[in-house]
C-alpha cells in the first residue's frame, strides 16, 4: 500500500468515524480520533518532516512536537471539563443525600453552601430533619442541568420511588464554591414547602388536578 492510498484510507476513516462521534455529542472521542490521525501521518512523514521542515535540527523537532502535545492537552482538558464537574457534582449529592439517609445531619450540613449556612442553622436543620422523620431510602440523579450563564451554578433533578422530601421528584441547586459544590438548601425544602418542590405535584392539567382534590 502506498501513501496515498494510506491517506485515502485515513482521511476515510477521519470523517466517518469523526462525523458518527459528533452526532452523538462524544467530542472526546473525536478529539481523541483526530489526534491519532495527526500522529499516524507525522509518523509516515517523520524524514520528510526532519528534512523539510526542521532541517534535522532535533531541537526544532522537539519543540514542534512539544506544542503539539500540549494542545492536545488542553483541548483534551477543556472537553472533559464537564465531565469531570458532573462527576464532582454527583458525588457532593450522594455525600449529602447518604448523611441523611444515615442522620449524620452534621456531615449532611457541611454540604451545604455558605449562604445556606448563613440562614438555615445546624441546629435547626438536624431538628426538621428528625422530626419530620426524612427516611431517604433510594435515589437516583437523573440529569444535571448547568446553568447557561453561569458555570458555577446547576440543577440536579433527583428521583426516587421514596418521596424525596415529600416528592417523587426534587430539582437541587447547588453552586460551587472554593470547598467544591455545594447544595442550596433552606428550611422549605426541608418541610416540603419550597414552591419548586410544589409545583412538582401539580401533575396533569386543571380537570385532572380538580377531579384529584374532589375524589
Amino acid at each position: 500500500m502506498n501513501r496515498q492510498s494510506i491517506y485515502i484510507t485515513l482521511i476515510n476513516t477521519f470523517l466517518g468515524m469523526g462525523a458518527s462521534l459528533l452526532l452523538k455529542d462524544n467530542v472526546l472521542l473525536a478529539l481523541i480520533l483526530s489526534f491519532l490521525v495527526i500522529g499516524t501521518i507525522i509518523f509516515i512523514e517523520r524524514k520528510w518532516l526532519d528534512e523539510k521542515i526542521f532541517r534535522k535540527k532535533k531541537w526544532y523537532a522537539i519543540a514542534a512536537y512539544s506544542a503539539l502535545a500540549v494542545t492536545f492537552i488542553i483541548g483534551l482538558s477543556f472537553v472533559t471539563k464537564p465531565s469531570r464537574e458532573t462527576s464532582l457534582i454527583i458525588t457532593s449529592i450522594s455525600v449529602f443525600l447518604n448523611d441523611i439517609r444515615t442522620r449524620d445531619y452534621k456531615g449532611a450540613y457541611e454540604q451545604l453552601s455558605n449562604a445556606s449556612k448563613k440562614t438555615y442553622p445546624l441546629n435547626d436543620f438536624a431538628s426538621d430533619h428528625s422530626n419530620n422523620r426524612i427516611s431517604i431510602q433510594d435515589f437516583t440523579i437523573e440529569q444535571v442541568i448547568f446553568n447557561k450563564y453561569d458555570d458555577k451554578k446547576t440543577v440536579v433533578v433527583l428521583a426516587s420511588p421514596f418521596l424525596l422530601y415529600g416528592h417523587e421528584t426534587l430539582h437541587l441547586e447547588m453552586i460551587k464554591e472554593d470547598q467544591g459544590w455545594r447544595v442550596v438548601f433552606s428550611r422549605n425544602i426541608a418541610t416540603g414547602k419550597d414552591s419548586a418542590s410544589s409545583n412538582d405535584r401539580k401533575r396533569g392539567g386543571v380537570i385532572t388536578n380538580l377531579f384529584k382534590k374532589l375524589f
